[in-house]
């Protein structure tokens, strides 16, 4: 072997070496910054929280708040996967109120406070209205079931 191909072989040793250890010397720091960390962590102390009021404007009334009734939604639906309840009490949007189901039967239990509410199945994402509940002309002119809460 002349002293060129030595040369070459060498250089291509001290190229590869220096390649590997590169890589290995920023495992190192990081092994090594996590290890300082593991050892030397503590969850932070939970503070005390104080809540903040916003002052009302104008008189404040002595008067109860209204209560909220608990309503109960069923719907008879036997090959339905999922059956959603959407209405104006949770702003029409799909995926808060999902119903549980007993055999051919959906119900889920909503508190609704007194007045007329406007609402919709949601039967495998195909809106449907209450068989059992009177209609009227809703959003974006569709059919909905109304429901009122004494």
């Amino acid at each position: 072997m002349n002293w060129r191909n030595r040369w070459t072989f060498w250089g291509l040793v001290i190229v590869v070496l220096a390649l590997v250890s590169v890589p290995s010397v920023d495992w190192l720091t990081a092994l090594r910054s996590y290890a300082r960390f593991a050892s030397g962590w503590e969850p932070a102390p939970l503070r005390p929280t104080h809540p903040s009021f916003t002052p009302r404007e104008g008189p404040v009334s002595d008067e109860p708040l209204p209560k909220l009734e608990p309503s109960e939604f069923r719907l008879r639906a036997p090959r339905a996967k999922s059956v959603e309840l959407v209405g104006d009490f949770n702003a029409w949007k799909p995926g808060l109120l999902k119903m549980t189901r007993s055999g051919a039967n959906w119900s889920l239990v909503v508190p609704l406070l007194p007045g007329r509410h406007e609402y919709l199945f949601l039967v495998d994402g195909t809106p449907r209205v209450d068989p059992r509940a009177p209609t009227a002309d809703g959003p974006m002119g569709r059919r909905v079931s109304v429901r009122t809460v004494q």
